[in-house]
């Protein structure tokens, strides 16, 4: 059946996995070149949230009115100010959007075993070693021009896939990103922190969350543990809601704590500023920072 708040412009695609044992799906827009210029290769955009669905639907919160990533982006062709690319839209979730993937191979798959889509729970082997190599398979991407970007726990998933493969993209960004603490100078995740306290995350980190599990899939760990002159060659463009809308209406605590630790590894932010002003944890915020950001991940790709 077909979902009507589904922007018509993409194509779904579905992935039988190896990794997962369990079939996976995700959208893809072409832009008009593809078909007019069959010999050209492509820049890459993954975006992440995580359903596939959701950068593409149309109706995915109240705040969105009728935009998608797709208007975003062929709004940004007309006004010649990007060219043409790739759109990958992934789920990194399980099919019905209660269990998040989290870009983490699952410390309790057991937990989910009953829940469609999840297979194994092993979706940082499934990114890596299947959907990217699938994905410039299946189309003329332009792997040197890989970028990634996502918003809330897409943020997370963006900034661990850059930490752990800098060598793999030429930006990454993120909007509100839910970003877990670090202590003793990013050795391990924060034990106090509760952002992964919830049910729905039991399957990935365990419950109660497993400290040494959270620590090797933490982004802040793993970025100051990674190669720091990799980090350095790739575009950041990272913004948060102001701080006036924390708890429940921005990340900005979380996004400060990443830029700072940006900051010490030598990385600039490429946005002009972090904060989106007015900017609360909502689909049309969220594509308020796509359409301002999305030329600076075009320029890291030309």
């Amino acid at each position: 059946m077909v979902d009507v708040n589904i922007d018509h412009r993409v194509r779904l695609v579905r992935l039988k996995s190896q990794v997962l044992g369990v079939v996976r799906s995700l959208y893809v827009y072409l832009p008009p070149e593809y078909a007019s210029e069959p010999r050209r290769r492509f820049p890459t955009l993954y975006l992440l949230r995580g359903h596939e669905r959701e950068w593409v639907n149309a109706t995915e919160d109240a705040s969105r009115g009728s935009s998608t990533a797709v208007d975003i982006y062929e709004r940004l062709r007309a006004e010649e100010r990007i060219g043409p690319m790739i759109l990958v839209m992934p789920g990194m979730a399980s099919d019905d959007n209660a269990v998040p993937g989290m870009l983490t191979d699952f410390h309790s798959p057991e937990r989910a075993r009953s829940v469609p889509g999840v297979g194994t729970g092993r979706f940082q082997r499934f990114f890596f070693e299947e959907l990217l190599p699938t994905v410039d398979r299946r189309f003329r991407t332009l792997p040197s021009a890989r970028s990634i970007v996502g918003f809330s726990l897409g943020g997370y998933m963006a900034v661990k896939a850059a930490a752990l493969h800098p060598e793999r993209f030429v930006s990454v960004g993120a909007f509100d990103g839910s970003f877990p603490y670090a202590s003793d100078g990013g050795k391990t995740a924060r034990s106090a922190d509760g952002l992964f306290a919830q049910p729905m995350f039991a399957p990935v980190f365990g419950a109660p969350p497993d400290l040494a599990h959270l620590t090797s899939n933490n982004p802040i760990c793993l970025l100051l543990r990674a190669d720091r002159a990799a980090l350095q060659r790739l575009t950041w463009v990272i913004q948060y809601g102001p701080q006036t809308l924390e708890p429940w209406g921005s990340n900005f605590y979380r996004g400060e704590y990443l830029v700072r630790v940006l900051r010490s590894l030598g990385i600039a932010n490429a946005s002009a500023s972090p904060v989106l002003e007015g900017g609360d944890h909502t689909w049309h915020s969220a594509d308020r920072y796509l359409a301002a950001t999305l030329p600076l991940h075009w320029h890291a790709m030309i």
